[in-house]
């Protein structure tokens, strides 16, 4: 049984060669080492559709660290103070400002203004607070849903 800080290391020898095989790697280059690839092919559409890209650039890391903090701190504080005019506790403002989906939000509308967080300020200015997961059901649609246990609702 082995001491279980240990560590092993294995060379294979190399019969015909008569040594150990290279610990470092070999790049073999000419006609005879190359892959034969066959031409490429494009993935066939859907009847009636068009083939669009499934991804797309959602986030530019050429954003300079101490702006986006700034422009973060910037949006969350709006929502907080949406949520005080719209007359609920500072407790509560403050935990919906410091929500996941506030944070996604400012997020978002920063990548749909370019980058530009002084344009996205000015969108978040109108629309500060996403609207709550929680809140796109109506109150028929909870009750026939039934409540969540995480939640305790």
């Amino acid at each position: 049984m082995l001491p279980r800080q240990y560590f092993c290391f294995n060379l294979p020898f190399v019969s015909f060669l008569r040594r150990l095989n290279s610990t470092q790697g070999e790049i073999r280059v000419g006609p005879s080492h190359q892959a034969k690839l066959p031409e490429l092919q494009p993935f066939p559409s859907p009847a009636g559709q068009a083939v669009t890209e499934n991804e797309e650039l959602v986030w530019m890391p050429g954003v300079n660290d101490c702006d986006l903090l700034m422009y973060l701190r910037a949006a969350r504080s709006m929502a907080a103070f949406a949520g005080m005019c719209d007359g609920g506790s500072t407790e509560d403002e403050c935990l919906a400002a410091s929500r996941d989906d506030t944070t996604l939000n400012a997020l978002n509308t920063l990548h749909e203004s370019s980058y530009d967080a002084g344009k996205a300020l000015q969108r978040l200015v109108k629309k500060p607070v996403p609207k709550l997961i929680e809140k796109c059901w109506s109150e028929d649609e909870v009750v026939t849903n039934g409540p969540c246990p995480r939640l305790g609702r």
